[in-house]
């Protein structure tokens, strides 16, 4: 059969019909979610032009605070402890049509700036932080925040389309010291074919939840609600970080383990595979960051990239040392920490295959040789030594070049450029070559790269997005102001009154830090007072959605919205809030209208135990209101905590001050009491127990489980842990830290392994601990 060549009019017509079906991302080089696409590949064909010039620089009013502590850099069974939960510390950006999109884990808010110029287009608030990138899809915005619920808005006015709770219910909790959702959403909001896919929740006893839903409208095509049923109660799945997707599944990042995957039509789990670190697996795996190519997830953990199979999870295919890796064509890059990498990818797959296979032999002769002597020995040496060398030969298979750099924290390649973020720093590498081209300083790690537009964005550990040109201009780079008043509220007749009744407040309760919450926030006025002259964590209650979106502006202003001040609008009962968490209770609606609001009894419920205080009053030099302290104390009598509280009223003031909760036990000493009976005469503790708090010291100063530390002690509401070199004390009923006494010749291990006793005791105003020869007495609070 004879074949004709296809028409000039007949190829036109095909190219021009390609680039119709082709997504509008593409053709606009934007770089819509974070890595650019579904597959998390962090590459992209549009490039940027050298010399490289600070166009506008955002800065946050103070550094992000991740979700998860930070393990830092520890040593733990010969590995080293790297953070694998890890995908908000910095602000990562989305960019589509001239415009750059951030969230913000600080301030609760999402930005959209002008992506030249960086001109603040619009903002918008939301009630927790927002740890990852935003999604741009035909003309929208979708994003998930911590306050538990995803966010789609219009992309070019920032107006809300819709908005879905992902969780149960509007139950909050103290989560590192944020007032989060009991099921925050912790993924991104994944875009594919017109549907959005995120997940919410990250305990999976406590329910977790996946979505699909119509990224029109919101309406939900299927949601999976009983993974945390599945397996007789034992699924691990935590969904946290940047969703994958290829035609069939969806890979949920799942913590400190590796990714599960969905059917997209059913929301069925197809595998969510484990292997041990010590043999299969070739090293500590799992974690929040891969990446999908060659018919592989390349999950990307402490020490290496292992590479599953996207259809079964099945390994086999590649064990690669790097940290960060981008994939384009045939080629992968690589960070390992010590260098920069362009290989070609199925060469070092196999190479990575046969240094396995060496890696498990040399395991085995390591173990053989405990027991060899002499010549045997030697023998033994040798073989190893020899399998090593020929492992440093198979590392470089495939290799097309490499640099010595530090540079690990991002990686991307854009065009004809690689570009990485390290410490202070981001290099730009020639992509042929790896020939340095340029460096940029900046503050902190450089932890999210996008390019779209010849223009470059990085994001840092220290919260800043700086966006970078080409364009030359004498111009300094325009500064994204936070804090754009000294004052945001106006002086008039109220400003002395807010002034001295947050002073009052703290003269009155010596409260200085802690977990305050402020019933009736109106314009936020008083939390703002109270903010600027304390510690104090605040949350705002304001039923009023005109007054709690102002005084989100108001707070914003100062610099204090989010990371210092939230402000939920709700009802004021039932409160959202946990049991127990606020040290402080204050109304600011009673300083305007007289009126305390709430129900006492709900309110009750949320002051801590043992100093919690509910305070109320009106300053001597207010006109508006007068309230008879009469009135203030028996709505206080009306709160049901008389019998176990301190009441009292001063100077126009009524306080209350919570005592012990009834029933509550102790555990003082490593087995619960000087009988080491290894019990409690705790009378509340019964089953069905949640999530009250949760958050630090976290793995940084924890002993290793396997060393068998001493045991944590609780004894009136404090809670005493014993860390790698610290003796440290935490509020027992909502986290807050209390002090901490560097002390590592104190610690003792091998307590649990029976091997040693417990060196601490606690009493209720004591803590003591025994060190060699010597007791010491600290004092609990």
């Amino acid at each position: 059969m004879k074949h004709r060549l296809a028409s000039p009019a007949l190829l036109l017509f095909c190219l021009t019909s390609l680039f119709a079906i082709l997504p509008q991302e593409i053709q606009a080089k934007n770089w819509n979610t974070y890595l650019a696409d579904r597959e998390r590949a962090g590459a992209t064909t549009d490039s940027i032009s050298l010399p490289l010039t600070p166009a506008w620089k955002y800065v946050a009013p103070s550094p992000p605070k991740t979700g998860q502590t930070d393990p830092g850099e520890r040593v733990i069974e010969g590995h080293d402890l790297e953070s694998r939960v890890d995908f908000d510390a910095a602000f990562q950006v989305a960019i589509a049509d001239g415009r750059a999109y951030f969230g913000s884990s600080v301030d609760h808010m999402l930005r959209c700036v002008d992506l030249k110029s960086g001109k603040v287009l619009w903002t918008c608030f939301t009630g927790g932080p927002i740890r990852l990138s935003p999604t741009v899809s035909q003309s929208r915005v979708y994003f998930g925040s911590d306050d538990g619920f995803v966010y789609c808005l219009d992309a070019k006015t920032g107006k809300e389309i819709w908005k879905l709770r992902a969780g149960l219910n509007e139950e909050m909790i103290i989560a590192r010291g944020e007032m989060v959702s009991r099921w925050p959403v912790r993924t991104n909001v994944l875009i594919d074919d017109g549907i959005a896919y995120f997940g919410a929740g990250i305990f999976p006893h406590e329910n977790i939840y996946l979505y699909a839903v119509d990224a029109n409208t919101g309406k939900v095509i299927w949601k999976v609600d009983n993974l945390s049923q599945t397996s007789a109660g034992r699924n691990e799945l935590s969904p946290q970080g940047y969703i994958l997707a290829n035609d069939e599944f969806l890979f949920f990042p799942s913590g400190r383990s590796l990714p599960a995957a969905f059917n997209k039509k059913t929301g069925e789990e197809e595998h969510k595979r484990s292997y041990s670190w010590r043999s299969t697996a070739g090293g500590v795996v799992g974690g929040t960051q891969a990446l999908l190519a060659d018919g592989q997830i390349y999950s990307m953990g402490a020490h290496h990239i292992l590479a599953l199979t996207q259809d079964e999870g099945d390994i086999g295919y590649a064990w690669i040392n790097g940290q960060q890796m981008a994939v384009q064509g045939d080629f992968a890059y690589l960070a390992t920490g010590s260098s920069i990498l362009k290989v070609n990818r199925g060469e070092h797959a196999v190479g990575s295959q046969k240094s396995h296979k060496n890696d498990m032999t040399i395991n085995d002769l390591f173990r053989k040789l405990r027991g060899l002597k002499g010549k045997k020995a030697e023998e033994v040496r040798a073989e190893i030594k020899t399998l090593q060398d020929e492992n440093k030969a198979f590392a470089k298979a495939g290799l097309i070049w490499e640099i010595a750099a530090p540079a690990r924290n991002a990686l991307i390649v854009a065009g004809d450029k690689v570009i990485a973020g390290g410490e202070d720093q981001v290099l730009i590498l020639d992509e042929a070559t790896g020939k340095l081209l340029e460096t940029l300083k900046v503050k902190g790690e450089a932890r999210g790269l996008a390019v779209s537009d010849g223009e470059l964005i990085v994001s840092t550990s220290a919260g800043e997005v700086i966006g970078y040109g080409s364009s030359k201009s004498d111009q300094p780079a325009l500064q994204i102001n936070t804090v754009t008043a000294t004052s945001p509220y106006p002086e008039d007749e109220l400003t002395p009154v807010y002034q001295q009744a947050a002073k009052d407040i703290l003269t009155h309760t010596d409260m200085k830090d802690g977990f305050c919450l402020v019933l009736g926030s109106e314009e936020g006025r008083l939390a703002y007072e109270l903010a600027r002259n304390s510690n104090l964590k605040i949350y705002c209650i304001e039923p009023d959605p005109a007054k709690a979106e102002l005084s989100r502006q108001k707070l914003s202003q100062a610099g204090y919205y989010g990371h210092r001040v939230t402000v939920h609008q709700t009802e004021l009962s039932p409160l959202p809030y946990s049991h127990y968490f606020a040290n402080l209770i204050v109304s600011d609606s009673l300083l305007k209208t007289g009126q305390i609001p709430g129900i006492p009894k709900d309110i009750a419920t949320h002051v801590k135990p043992l100093g919690g205080t509910i305070c109320l009053g009106i300053p001597a030099n207010s006109q508006a209101n007068k309230v008879e302290n009469t009135q203030l104390m028996d709505w206080l009598k009306q709160t049901g905590l008389a019998d176990t509280s301190k009441i009292n009223d001063k100077q126009g003031y009524a306080k209350l001050v919570r005592g012990a909760l009834p029933g509550a036990g102790s555990w003082s000493h490593q087995y619960g009491d000087p009988g080491n009976t290894a019990s409690s005469k705790d009378q509340l503790v019964r089953g069905g127990l949640g999530v009250l708090w949760f958050g630090d010291p976290g793995e940084k100063k924890m002993v290793n489980r396997h060393e068998g530390a001493v045991g944590p002690l609780a004894i009136n509401g404090r809670l005493f842990i014993q860390g790698e070199s610290t003796i440290m004390a935490f509020d027992a009923y909502n986290g807050l830290f209390l002090w901490e006494r560097d002390n590592p010749q104190a610690i003792r291990t091998g307590v649990f392994q029976n091997q040693n006793p417990g060196n601490l005791v606690a009493s209720d105003d004591s803590l003591f601990f025994m060190m060699k020869e010597s007791c010491y007495q600290l004092d609990a609070a």
